[in-house]
């Protein structure tokens, strides 16, 4: 077994881009349950109430919809140095910034297929008013009165041009590779990857484009965690009620185990609900191998979506 690199700790926040920024920070706020830490310019930032950061999402207004980039927290000062090196040597760095709201400086790099990524250690973590702290001292807030109970960014997934390859991208990275799906025939070509650095499922998942795929910043969806099955249908629900559009009815996929569901907000990007999925403590877990014929995406329907939308 390979010795893995640990720069990152964890997945911090994600920006996504929306044509329609009121909107779609109302969806998030007021449906989602999203609580609004800070705005600057054309960015909102938002966490869920079972996070210690600043924000979890970060809503900027631009003219399509798509991802801006990832946040990953190192491990420590000196991991976020190491982890720099490492990333120019690999050819793929852009540059330091200053930082944003909520974090320190921040070094860029890009993913193969240009997916705009950052790494950082120092952060602003959320001091809560004393009438909003949670009497349990592990949460750092009480769950909102307003929306359903979304407790914490889970992962994001990308769409990429080559899954074999940035699936080795990011394990050089130190993600473990957990789960994989594979074409039927060949079997050897890989179609989707579930990656993670810490004992998630994944952080990070790939999906190969499908045939004639539309422009969306290689953004599949961002995905937040509650806390059980029932609050996936909770979510059915308030979604439903409140005028927003599902693209999934709540299931269960057989890759990764979780109970689901997949909603768009109002500026096109897609969002998951998700509960339930295993946590992976072996270093030398997997990868766990799937077939497209299996329906790794839905374990209880006869209807694979995924035939079809794979390379040919």
């Amino acid at each position: 077994m390979t010795k893995r690199n640990h720069f990152i700790s964890q997945l911090a926040h994600v920006e996504i881009y929306t044509p329609n920024l009121e909107e779609t920070v109302r969806f998030y706020t007021e449906t989602i349950g999203l609580l609004e830490s800070e705005r600057q310019g054309k960015s909102v930032y938002l966490r869920a109430w079972g996070e210690f950061f600043h924000h979890s999402l970060k809503i900027t207004e631009a003219p399509e919809k798509g991802l801006g980039h990832i946040g990953w927290r190192a491990q420590s000062e000196d991991d976020l140095l190491e982890a720099v090196r490492f990333i120019e040597a690999m050819g793929c760095g852009e540059g330091w910034i200053e930082g944003d709201l909520g974090h320190g400086r921040a070094y860029r790099f890009r993913s193969p297929d240009g997916h705009l990524e950052e790494i950082f250690w120092e952060v602003e973590k959320i001091i809560v008013p004393k009438d909003l702290k949670s009497r349990w001292r592990s949460r750092p807030h009480k769950q909102p009165g307003h929306g359903f109970s979304t407790r914490r960014l889970d992962h994001v997934t990308l769409w990429t041009s080559d899954v074999k390859r940035h699936r080795e991208f990011y394990q050089k990275l130190g993600f473990k590779h957990n789960e994989m799906i594979l074409l039927d025939e060949p079997v050897s070509t890989e179609v989707g990857g579930l990656l993670a650095v810490t004992s998630l499922s994944h952080e990070v998942a790939l999906f190969s484009l499908p045939p004639n795929h539309p422009n969306e910043s290689n953004l599949n969806h961002v995905c937040y965690a509650v806390e059980n099955r029932e609050q996936v249908l909770d979510a059915a629900d308030f979604i439903k009620e409140h005028g927003y559009h599902l693209e999934m009815r709540p299931s269960k996929h057989a890759v990764a185990e979780a109970f689901y569901l997949y909603a768009i907000d109002p500026g096109g990007n897609r969002l998951e609900i998700y509960s339930g999925s295993p946590l992976y403590f072996a270093p030398d877990y997997g990868p766990i191998e799937w077939r497209v014929s299996e329906n790794p995406n839905d374990a209880w329907s006869n209807e694979n979506i995924l035939v079809g939308n794979m390379p040919r």
